[in-house]
Order: C-alpha cells, then sequence, then structure tokens
C-alpha cells in the first residue's frame, strides 16, 4: 500500500503540472470513494479490489499509449505506476472473480 501511494500520490503531487499527474490523483481519489462506499456496505471483503479496476484500467491504459513520447524522470515515473498499477490490478481481478465466485468472507 505505500509503494501504491508514493508512486501515485507522490507522483502525481510532483507532475501535478501535467495531465497524467491530475489523472494519478483523481483516480486515486476515485479508487478511496469506490472502496470506501463498497466496505461501508459489505465490509473488507475481496470485492474491494474494484475500486482500483474501474479507477486505474484507465489511468493504466492512458500512461501505456503516452510514456512512449516521453523522456527522463517523467518517464521513469511512469513506467512506474504502470508496472505498480498492473501488479495491483492483476491482484485485484483475482480477489474480484474470486469474490463473485463465492468467497465473500471477511479478510
Amino acid at each position: 500500500m505505500g509503494l501504491l501511494g508514493l508512486v501515485n500520490i507522490g507522483g502525481g503531487l510532483v507532475f501535478i503540472r501535467t495531465e497524467e499527474g491530475q489523472l494519478a490523483l483523481v483516480c486515486m481519489m476515485a479508487a478511496f470513494l469506490i472502496m470506501w462506499g463498497i466496505y461501508i456496505k459489505k465490509g473488507f471483503v475481496r470485492l474491494l479490489g474494484m475500486g482500483h479496476l474501474i479507477a486505474w484500467t484507465p489511468q493504466v491504459v492512458w500512461y501505456t499509449r503516452v510514456v512512449g513520447d516521453t523522456a527522463g524522470w517523467f518517464q521513469y515515473w511512469l513506467i512506474s505506476a504502470i508496472a505498480v498499477n498492473s501488479l495491483c490490478l492483476m491482484i485485484d481481478l483475482v480477489d474480484v472473480v474470486r469474490y463473485s465466485l463465492g468467497d465473500k468472507q471477511p479478510l
């Protein structure tokens, strides 16, 4: 969780003058709000990964499309955000599928 925050919030703040930096902050807030709503209704369950799936999938797609047109620290940040968020999305997808298949136990 710390790495996700560092990459997304930290990078978003460092590169806030770019659309990608602003997108990182908006997506973090959107994921938080979605997950908070799920938590209020269902508790701490695997379905919480839906927040990341909804908010970060478009972000990762966007970053993947523009990363080749960038350079320097900005490009390194985009690559790290793509890598970290993609790994998290894979884990979240497994969690959401497991929840959908009946694994509804609190974590």
